[in-house]
């Protein structure tokens, strides 16, 4: 059953397509100025100074450059928070669109500069129907995504409290067809696990320093082949894959992902050293997973008269949307952008993580993928490509989204 009105999403549909310009604007603004995690200090001050005519209430230097911005704050009514990050990455832009990036190096190669106009965008739209909204939303503009450290940075400095939020929802472009959206109702992205592997000659014997980074690379290769799933590299492989997330068969539902690299920026920093990474869709199989790589990388010490070590070096945990959350908001969205729009996968995304996990952890919340993808225009939105980029009508769709879910989600809990 969905609680918002008709006439309000039509008007809200109506006021996201006549904001296209001015969101246009700030997503070229924030993508000719990227800056790296824990950088993010220009673009601080552009969201102060995009929301500060709305006199809602905004906290800053939250987590670092994090803000919070706070539209009605009824401590009688309920809240729903809407997570924004905004930092990019060491990427160089290859792309020559007017707005690239005017900083060698860096770019927003995985599209927080759309989520952060999103969220300016969705904060202007919503300050016009506060006679509508039934509760207090919050905004957290997050620094620091790309390193997973700024949602626990800003949760520990209150975020969630103040009141505490009944739910929180985020968005994260894709390359998906710009006006479709996507999410599960569990598993959305998993966490992973981290180790440190080292090779050292066994007692008494002489090993070079080439042998045991030669052997090093083979353990890497062979954890490699462990894999049955890899990231699609083009616009039509990725096509296939989100149909087949649609469908997905056990194998896919029950992915397991190994990484395994040297160290390509100092090589000579501690020969026969690699990290290992593994991805998988509980965290079962994650530990199941490293009796594999163990077996792997015995095989290759053995012919090479080497011992191993392998050291824990951190965890992430699983970002899972809430099943009740997405049920009940889904009508919403299908009468938002249309139910042939909305795409709902069977299988997480296998290939990336999030720390808006850290959110969901403590309360509800959900997250879907947003289209931004238009292969007619020459836009793919492949993440963490140096060609990135986006059809920006995606700005409005993605305005429409939080806009109604945010609202829906406090009626639900009105």
């Amino acid at each position: 059953m969905m609680r918002i009105d008709y006439h309000l999403i039509k008007n809200i549909q109506e006021e996201s397509s006549r904001s296209f310009e001015y969101l246009r604007k700030i997503h070229r603004d924030l993508h000719a100025h990227p800056e790296l995690s824990g950088q993010e200090s220009w673009t601080a001050d552009y969201i102060e100074n995009s929301l500060k005519d709305l006199d809602v209430e905004i906290k800053k230097n939250v987590g670092g450059h994090g803000l919070v911005a706070d539209l009605v704050t009824d401590p009688n009514k309920p809240t729903i928070a809407l997570r924004v990050d905004m930092d990019a990455l060491p990427i160089q832009e290859t792309s020559n669109v007017p707005y690239r990036s005017r900083f060698p190096g860096v770019m927003h190669a995985c599209g927080h500069d759309v989520h952060t106009a999103i969220g300016i965008g969705t904060a202007r739209i919503l300050k016009k129907y506060l006679d509508k909204i039934p509760g207090n939303i919050r905004l957290i503009f997050q620094p620091e995504e790309e390193q997973i450290t700024g949602a626990k940075r800003m949760i520990r400095e209150g975020v969630l409290e103040g009141p505490t939020p009944k739910a929180i929802f985020g968005l994260h472009v894709a390359p998906l067809p710009v006006g479709q959206l996507a999410w599960t109702d569990g598993l959305f992205l998993s966490g992973f696990d981290h180790y440190l592997a080292t090779l050292v000659p066994n007692e008494n014997s002489l090993i070079s320093n080439d042998h045991l980074d030669a052997a090093a690379q083979r353990c890497c290769s062979a954890i490699q082949q462990l894999n049955q799933w890899y990231l699609p590299e083009t616009w039509e492989e990725m096509q296939k894959f989100w149909e087949l997330l649609k469908d997905p068969p056990k194998s896919l539902r029950n992915f397991i992902v190994y990484d395994a690299s040297v160290n390509e920026e100092d090589r000579d920093a501690w020969h026969g050293e690699f990290g290992i990474g593994v991805k998988a869709a509980t965290p079962h199989l994650r530990r199941s997973a490293l009796g594999r790589i163990r077996a792997r990388i015995i095989r290759i010490c053995r012919l090479g008269k080497l011992n191993y070590h392998i050291e824990p070096m951190g965890s992430m945990i699983d970002m899972r949307n809430d099943s009740k959350l997405v049920q009940l908001t889904s009508p919403a969205l299908k009468a938002a952008i249309g139910e042939e729009n909305l795409l709902n996968l069977r299988a997480a995304f296998p290939f990336n993580c999030e720390d808006f996990a850290y959110y969901t952890k403590i309360i509800p919340g959900a997250m879907a993928w947003l289209g931004a993808g238009n292969p007619n225009k020459g836009k793919y939105a492949l993440l963490h490509t140096p060609d990135f980029d986006v059809d920006e009508s995606c700005l409005v769709i993605g305005c429409t989204t939080m806009v109604v879910l945010l609202i829906e989600a406090l009626l639900i809990n009105s």
